[in-house]
C-alpha cells in the first residue's frame, strides 16, 4: 500500500507541475506568424529587396482551412544589405514573426541572379527552419512584379505557380532543383546550375482576381561560378533534363512522311561515363528510353517503326548536343554536374584534371548514343 500511496503522491505532483509551469512556455499563435509561401528577391542599388507572399489570417479559421471567398495570400515588403537581412525588415513592417518551414517557391529577379545566386541563397543558412524542398526559379525582370499578383488557380496564389514548374519537369521540358540540390551544384568546381526562367505576361482578360496577368517558362538562366550567365532555350533545358537524368518521362515530335507524329517517351535512363584519351576527357552518354505513339500514324505504322525509332533517337540525341554546345562549350559550365560523375567513377582520373578541370572541360568530347524502342503493341489498326 506505501508503494501504491507513493506512486500516486508523484503522478499527482507531476501533474500539478506541468498545470504550474506550462504558461512560462514561450509560444507563438499561428495567426502572429507570416507563414511564408513564396520569396521573390531582387538587388537594385547596391541593396537586397525581397517580397514575400504569405497566408492572409482573415482567410483562416472558418469552418476549413482557407476561405476562398477572401484574398488568402498578403504581402510584404523589405530591403537590407543582405537577404536576411531584408527578410527581417519585412518581417517588421508585416508585424509578424517568419516562419520558412512550408515555403514552396523562390523567384531570384533576373539582376540578382546576374549578380550573385550563391549570395541570393545564403539566407536559407541563416533561417534555420527554412525547407530544403523549396523550389527555385529566376524570373524574366523584377521578382516582386510576379509576387504582385494573386493568381486564383489553386487554394492559394503559389499553387498555380508550382503546378507549372512540376508539370513541366515531369513532362521532361524543364529540370527544376529545389534549393538543396541548388545548394550542392553550388559547391562543385564550377559552381553552375540551370534554372527555369518565368515571364509575366498580360492575358489578355480582364480578371480582376489575377490582374490580367499569366505566366510561361520561357526557358532557363545558366548559372556559372554563381552567377546567372546566359539565357538559354526550352531545347537546352530538355537535354539538360535528359544528361542530368532528372526525367523518367518526355515527348518527342518528328516529321516522317509530311506528319507530325508524337512520341511519348518512358522510363528514360541516361549513364555517363568518363575516360581520358591522347590528353583529353571523353564522356559516352547512353539513353534508353520505351516509346509509345501519341497520336496513331497513317498506312502501315508497324512496318515503319524502325525508321521512325532512329528519327526520335537523332532528336533526342541533337537536344543533349545541343545542351552541351549552349553551357560546356561556350561557358566553361557544368550543370550536369560532370565533377561529380568523374569524381565518383575514377577517382585517380580526377585527381590528374581537378588543378584544370575548367580547360579539360571546355574541350571535352561527348560521344552520344540513344536507343529508344517503340511499342508496337498499344495501338490497334
Amino acid at each position: 500500500m506505501k508503494t501504491v500511496h507513493k506512486t500516486f503522491s508523484a503522478l499527482l505532483l507531476a501533474v500539478f507541475s506541468l498545470i504550474t509551469f506550462s504558461g512560462c512556455v514561450p509560444h507563438t499563435e499561428l495567426n502572429e506568424k507570416a507563414i511564408i509561401l513564396a520569396i521573390g528577391i531582387d538587388y537594385k542599388d547596391e541593396k537586397y529587396k525581397v517580397t514575400f507572399q504569405y497566408y492572409n489570417p482573415t482567410g483562416i479559421g472558418g469552418r476549413t482551412l482557407v476561405d476562398n471567398s477572401q484574398p488568402n495570400v498578403l504581402t510584404s515588403n523589405g530591403e537590407g544589405e543582405n537577404v536576411y537581412a531584408a527578410l527581417e525588415d519585412a518581417s517588421f513592417r508585416c508585424g509578424r514573426e517568419l516562419m520558412l518551414g512550408v515555403t514552396q517557391l523562390i523567384v531570384i529577379g533576373e539582376d540578382a541572379a546576374k549578380y550573385s545566386v550563391n549570395k541570393v541563397m545564403e539566407f536559407s543558412k541563416s533561417f534555420f527552419q527554412s525547407h530544403p524542398d523549396m523550389l527555385v526559379t529566376v524570373a524574366e525582370g523584377e521578382a516582386q512584379e510576379l509576387m504582385k499578383v494573386k493568381f486564383s488557380e489553386g487554394i492559394v496564389s503559389t499553387q498555380k505557380l508550382k503546378f507549372m514548374l512540376t508539370n513541366a519537369e515531369k513532362s521532361g521540358i524543364v529540370g527544376l532543383p529545389s534549393a538543396i540540390e541548388l545548394f550542392t551544384a553550388l559547391q562543385t568546381n564550377r559552381k553552375s546550375a540551370a534554372l527555369p526562367r518565368l515571364r509575366l505576361l498580360d492575358s489578355g482578360q480582364s480578371d480582376a482576381s489575377e490582374d490580367g496577368k499569366t505566366l510561361e517558362i520561357s526557358g532557363g538562366v545558366l548559372i556559372n561560378d554563381g552567377k546567372a550567365v546566359s539565357d538559354v532555350d526550352i531545347e537546352v533545358m530538355s537535354g539538360l533534363e535528359l544528361l542530368c537524368c532528372k526525367t523518367e518521362t518526355g515527348t518527342v515530335t518528328i516529321n516522317y512522311k509530311d506528319e507530325k507524329i508524337s512520341v511519348g517517351l518512358v522510363d528514360i535512363k541516361t549513364k555517363i561515363k568518363p575516360s581520358f584519351e591522347k590528353g583529353r576527357l571523353v564522356f559516352t552518354v547512353d539513353l534508353t528510353s520505351g516509346g509509345r505513339f501519341l497520336v496513331t500514324p497513317q498506312g502501315d505504322f508497324e512496318e515503319n517503326n524502325g525508321e521512325m525509332e532512329k528519327m526520335c533517337e537523332d532528336e533526342i540525341i541533337k537536344r543533349m548536343e545541343s545542351a552541351v554546345k549552349q553551357t560546356v562549350y561556350e561557358h566553361g559550365a557544368d550543370p550536369f554536374l560532370l565533377e561529380k560523375t568523374v569524381r565518383h567513377c575514377d577517382y585517380k582520373l580526377w585527381k590528374e584534371v581537378e588543378s584544370d578541370f575548367e580547360e579539360y572541360l571546355k574541350n571535352a568530347e561527348f560521344r552520344f548514343n540513344a536507343k529508344i524502342e517503340i511499342d508496337k503493341l498499344i495501338l490497334s489498326k
